[in-house]
C-alpha cells in the first residue's frame, strides 16, 4: 500500500508538470509571433525597396542631368528666344528653372553647352513685324556696272540687286568701325548711299551681301579671333585657297558683323544677307588642329553656327527692322554629314529666326561621275534619282534638291526658301560635263523652283550681263 502510493504523482509535481508546459506554449507563441513579425517587416522593407527603384527608374527617364524634360505644353515665353518656336512644342526646364520650348530635334545637354558657352541671347524687345516682299534678283559683281545692269532689268521681273559690301579680302566701303581701322581692311569706296538710292529710284530693292567666317584680313592683326591651332597660329585650309577663317564660336567676330551690317543699314539697304556662314571645310594645310575650346564643354559647330543666326535676328531684324538672309551650301538640305561637317544643319537653320535662307543650288556644284574637277566616279543622288553629270540637267537637280530639304522647308516657323540658281557657264569641268547656260538652261531652273512651290529667286553670275532670254517682262 505505502508502495501504491508512493506511485501516485504528488499535487506539486502536477502543478510543475503544468506550469512547465504552459511556459512551453507561450515560447511557442511567443516564436510564432516574432516570426510573423519578422516575415511583415521583411515583405514591408521588399515592397518599399521595389518602389524606389521604380520610382527612380521613372525619373532617370525624365532627367538628363540637371535638365528635365516636362511633357506639358506652355504659353509662356520665357526664354528670350522662344518667339521662334511654336507653343504647342514640348517644353523642358533648364538649371536655372528657366522653361523652353524645343523643336523635334532637341538636344538639351546641347542647349547646355550653347548656353554655358555663349551665354544668353541677347533681349528681345518686341518681335519683328516685317511685310516679307518675294525677292526676283541678280548678284552684281562690279558695281561700275550699275547702270548697264539696271538698264538691263528695267521693266523686267526683277526687283532687287544682290551687292557685296564685304568680301573675304575686305571692306568694300569707307567703314568707320574701330576694328576694320585696326585691320586696315577698307580695300575699297564704293559708295552704297548712292547705290542704293540710285536703284531705289528704279524701285529696286538692295541685298547687302556680307561675306562672313571666311575672312583672311584678321591673321596678321588679330590672330587671336582666327581659327588657329594650340599655338595661336592662323591655320590655313587648302580646300579654301589656302585662306586663313575667322573663328565661328568667338562673340567679339559675331559683334563685328553684325556691326558691319548696321553701319551699311544706314545707308539704305533693304536687306541683309550673310554668306560663309559656316566653317571651312577639310583640313588644314600642316595637319594641325584647330583649338576651339575643350571638346567637353564645346557646343556643335552647327550650334555655333545657328546662335550666331539668333543673335543677328535679334540685333538687327527686331531691333533695326531688316530682314537677315543667309546663304548655304545646297548639299547640307541632301547630307547631314556634310551640313554638320561645316555647321550648317538644314532641318534647324531656318528655325532660327531669320527671314530667309538661300541655298545655292547650283547644277555645276555637285559631283559628277568622272575622276576630273568636281567628280567622285559615281555622281549624286538626289530625290530618286542619279545624276552623273547634274550640269547638265538644271531642271531635274532644282527640284530634287528642294524634294530632299522639303521636310525641314515644311516646318512650322522655317526661313523664307530664296534659293540661287546658276547663271553662268562652268566650262571648268571636263567635257561632256557641263554646257553652256544660255537664257535657255536659266529659265529651267526658275520653272523648276515655280512647279516646286516658291516664288523667289536670285541668279548668281559674275559677268558683267546676264546672256539674252534670261529675264522675263514685268507682269
Amino acid at each position: 500500500m505505502k508502495n501504491d502510493e508512493q506511485k501516485k504523482p504528488q499535487p506539486i509535481l502536477i502543478k510543475l508538470e503544468q506550469s512547465k508546459k504552459e511556459k512551453q506554449k507561450k515560447i511557442i507563441i511567443i516564436l510564432i509571433i516574432a516570426i510573423l513579425l519578422l516575415a511583415a517587416a521583411f515583405g514591408y522593407y521588399y515592397l518599399q525597396t521595389k518602389k524606389a527603384a521604380m520610382e527612380k527608374a521613372e525619373a532617370e527617364k525624365l532627367t538628363t542631368k540637371d535638365v528635365v524634360k516636362i511633357s506639358e505644353t506652355t504659353t509662356e515665353k520665357t526664354d528670350p528666344y522662344a518667339f521662334i518656336y511654336e507653343t504647342t512644342l514640348p517644353t523642358y526646364i533648364d538649371k536655372e528653372g528657366t522653361v523652353h520650348e524645343v523643336t523635334p530635334d532637341f538636344d538639351p545637354e546641347e542647349n547646355e553647352k550653347i548656353e554655358d558657352f555663349f551665354g544668353p541671347l541677347p533681349e528681345v524687345e518686341h518681335e519683328a513685324d516685317l511685310e516679307h516682299v518675294e525677292i526676283k534678283g541678280v548678284y552684281i559683281y562690279d558695281t561700275d556696272n550699275l547702270d548697264s545692269i539696271l538698264e538691263e532689268i528695267k521693266g523686267t521681273e526683277v526687283n532687287a540687286l544682290v551687292i557685296d559690301v564685304k568680301e573675304s579680302y575686305g571692306l568694300l566701303y569707307d567703314s568707320q568701325l574701330p576694328l576694320a581701322k585696326e585691320l586696315n581692311c577698307v580695300i575699297s569706296n564704293r559708295d552704297i548711299k548712292a547705290i542704293t538710292e540710285k536703284c531705289h529710284a528704279q524701285d529696286i530693292r538692295v541685298i547687302a551681301r556680307i561675306v562672313c567666317f571666311k575672312d583672311q584680313t584678321f591673321a596678321s592683326t588679330r590672330p587671336d579671333l582666327t581659327i588657329h591651332n594650340e599655338a595661336g597660329t592662323p591655320i590655313e585650309f587648302p580646300l579654301e585657297s589656302n585662306s586663313t577663317w575667322a573663328n565661328p564660336y568667338n562673340k567679339e567676330v559675331w559683334q563685328y558683323l553684325i556691326d558691319i551690317a548696321e553701319e551699311v543699314i544706314q545707308f539704305g539697304v533693304d536687306e541683309i544677307q550673310f554668306d560663309y556662314i559656316r566653317f571651312p571645310a577639310g583640313g588644314s594645310l600642316d595637319g594641325s588642329a584647330a583649338a576651339y575650346g575643350d571638346p567637353e564643354t564645346l557646343p556643335q559647330k552647327y550650334s555655333a553656327i545657328n546662335r550666331f543666326l539668333q543673335t543677328v535676328a535679334i540685333q538687327i531684324q527686331n531691333r533695326d527692322k531688316v530682314p537677315v538672309g543667309a546663304d548655304l551650301f545646297s548639299i547640307v538640305m541632301t547630307s547631314d554629314l556634310d551640313g554638320h561637317a561645316i555647321g550648317q544643319d538644314w532641318t534647324s537653320i531656318g528655325l532660327t529666326g531669320i527671314n530667309n535662307i538661300c541655298p545655292m543650288i547650283y547644277p555645276s556644284h555637285y559631283a559628277n561621275a568622272s575622276l576630273s574637277v568636281m567628280g567622285n566616279g559615281e555622281g549624286t543622288d538626289l530625290g530618286d534619282n542619279r545624276y552623273e553629270a547634274p550640269d547638265l540637267e538644271p531642271y531635274g537637280v532644282v527640284t530634287d534638291a528642294i524634294i530632299d530639304g522639303r521636310e525641314a522647308i515644311d516646318q512650322e516657323g522655317y526661313a523664307y526658301v530664296r534659293p540661287y540658281l546658276q547663271a553662268f557657264t562652268a566650262d571648268y569641268l571636263p567635257p561632256g560635263y557641263y554646257m553652256e547656260y544660255s537664257g535657255a538652261e536659266i529659265r529651267k531652273q526658275i520653272e523648276a523652283v515655280y512647279d516646286s512651290g516658291f516664288n523667289e529667286w536670285i541668279l548668281w553670275n559674275v559677268q558683267p550681263t546676264y546672256p539674252p532670254g534670261t529675264f522675263k517682262a514685268q507682269d
